[in-house]
């Protein structure tokens, strides 16, 4: 099944009066806009898990230090979430960490509540992760769900999309040890596609992926990856017919994974397109696989993963789909590529476009003597693979435009500030005939788990007091948290009886509660009532997965 997703792209920028960034409030969206992590080779990502990417989160949350405070007792941490790969905005988490011995399971939540969205985490952990059982012995679940406070999407007021409670992201990861010693990963992901493009309404298209990996401790492993996208013009999650299906088997190594995918549809695999005279751009054969490095990779910039902001410091509201409808800005780039006139295409506040360029998987660098789209390519196809002297090659963004660039719109002469919001990381390819890889074999398909995989657990706002830990400094973020400021655990820091781990108000000894965390004392605040999400309407259980599909 060949995928192709139009989109035409184009950059530009100049640095003119636009206002500093420390003019700005702390909660406007030009600060407190998070930024999102992806991986080119999404399937295989999913397959893996992000699980080292959550316990990162969870280890810098310095948690020995403050384990069992007490019932519904928990702290405050603000951390480097984007040195953890995780796309939250840096404000506080909540957590609560439990482990009554040493020998006792470690049971950890953490929160973050806020007005746009409520991401909370529950880990269950037997076993630490290790080198010969990179997957641990755990339990880890992550749910994130709209705060939209039943407004539609609005960019300019940082308003969540859809109605409060609305589920966004879901992910249930569970690890074992089976009794021939293999490790057994299993997942199950739910997300909603406004995630990584916020121009699709929110429940228009929701993919689903179940995942299994055997590993052998210490040596290699294979897996299966299943993939269900649902439109709600063609069906339902979970059990209407899916818009598209693919299943994606892998074999690895400590050094590379191999893989192929299967078109749910038509049971085609790796749709490769050999670029020669006679039939560049047509469909290869069957059973044409593809390998990628484990530790080598390079990154480029998601076109629709931009913020662009007004000197308001909002997400601008300007958004159009139709290349002869954008707004342009200069910009200035030298390049041969009859895709590039020198302007930035301004589509919306989070899509840029600077033109396509055929790039070498493996390495980012432009395929010789092509100015422009790989061969048997049209504008727009960002996901055929085209194989060139056994290297695969793909269409990606001509350059990206670097954080901070300030854009002045053609149409209106106003300035538009530029934030990188979604960086994605490309594993690179290796060549056909790679020694490596040759040593692997893909294996029929694994049974994955459905949707009644996911756990729902429920995680709880805790009471906290001051920030006990700070991970943060002014060099590397631009919130007020990022000064480093956290108060020792016992202390009184204001002298109002009360030590600072439960005092939300440590500097201000006549204010000490603060139970819904709008940064507000309960006895000043008319709604104290805590949020608690609710799964009970989203979890179909009583429905069956739509499965009549190639494996």
């Amino acid at each position: 099944m060949r995928i192709t997703v139009f989109i035409t792209f184009i950059f530009s920028s100049y640095f003119f009066s636009f206002p500093s960034l420390d003019s700005f409030a702390e909660n406007s969206p030009i600060k407190r806009n998070g930024k999102l992590f992806y991986v080119h080779q999404y399937q295989l990502d999913v397959g893996f898990g992000r699980v080292n990417d959550y316990l990162c989160l969870f280890r810098n949350t310095d948690y020995k230090k403050f384990s069992n405070l007490g019932d519904g007792i928990g702290y405050e941490a603000i951390l480097d979430n984007n040195a953890c790969q995780n796309g939250e905005a840096n404000l506080p988490w909540l957590v609560v960490s439990k482990q009554a011995t040493s020998s006792d399971n470690l049971v950890l939540e953490m929160s973050s509540p806020n007005n746009v969205a409520d991401p909370r985490i529950k880990l269950i952990l037997e076993e630490e992760t290790s080198s010969t059982n990179p997957y641990g012995v755990l339990t880890l679940d992550y749910n994130y769900i709209s705060m939209g406070n039943g407004v539609a999407p609005n960019p300019a007021n940082g308003a969540g999309p859809g109605d409060i409670n609305t589920p966004l992201y879901n992910a249930t990861y569970e690890s074992s040890i089976l009794p021939n010693g293999q490790v057994q990963f299993l997942s199950t992901v739910y997300l909603d596609s406004i995630v990584l493009n916020n121009l699709i309404p929110v429940g228009q298209q929701i993919n689903f992926y179940g995942s299994k990996i055997l590993h052998t401790q210490g040596g290699v492993g294979r897996g299966t990856v299943t993939e269900l996208a649902f439109n709600s013009g063609i069906g339902n999650y979970p059990d209407g017919t899916p818009s598209y299906i693919t299943t994606t088997n892998f074999a690895y190594n400590a050094v590379v994974v191999k893989y192929e995918i299967t078109s749910g549809s038509t049971g085609l695999k790796n749709i490769i397109f050999p670029d020669s005279a006679s039939n560049a751009g047509l469909q290869s054969s069957d059973g044409q696989e593809l390998c990628v490095s484990r530790t080598d990779s390079w990154e480029y910039v998601r076109p629709t993963s931009y913020g662009v902001y007004d000197s308001n410091g909002n997400r601008i509201t300007f958004s159009t789909i139709d290349p002869a409808q954008t707004q342009t800005a200069d910009y200035n780039f030298t390049s041969n590529n009859p895709l590039w006139d020198g302007k930035i295409k301004i589509f919306s506040g989070s899509w840029l476009g600077t033109g396509l360029q055929c790039k070498k998987i493996e390495d980012g660098s432009s395929l010789t003597g092509v100015d422009g789209l790989c061969p048997g390519t049209v504008v727009g196809d960002v996901t055929s693979i085209i194989r060139i002297n056994g290297h695969d090659y793909q269409n990606f963004p001509l350059f990206d435009v670097p954080e901070g660039t300030v854009l002045t719109v053609d149409q209106t002469g106003e300035e538009y500030y530029v934030r990188q919001l979604g960086v994605s990381k490309v594993y690179s390819a290796r060549p056909v005939g790679d020694p490596a890889c040759a040593t692997l074999t893909i294996e029929p398909s694994l049974d994955t788990p459905d949707h009644t995989f996911f756990n729902y657990p429920v995680v709880k706002t805790p009471r906290t007091g001051a920030v006990l830990v700070n991970k943060l400094n002014a060099t590397t973020d631009l919130f007020s948290q990022s000064l480093g400021t956290y108060y020792p655990k016992d202390v009184d820091q204001d002298g109002d009886g009360i030590p600072n781990y439960l005092d939300a108000f440590p500097t201000d000894p006549l204010k000490y509660l603060d139970s819904d965390h709008d940064l507000v004392e309960d006895s000043e605040d008319n709604d104290t009532t805590v949020f608690q999400p609710d799964w009970t309407n989203h979890k179909h259980l009583n429905k069956t997965m739509y499965s009549n599909y190639f494996k």
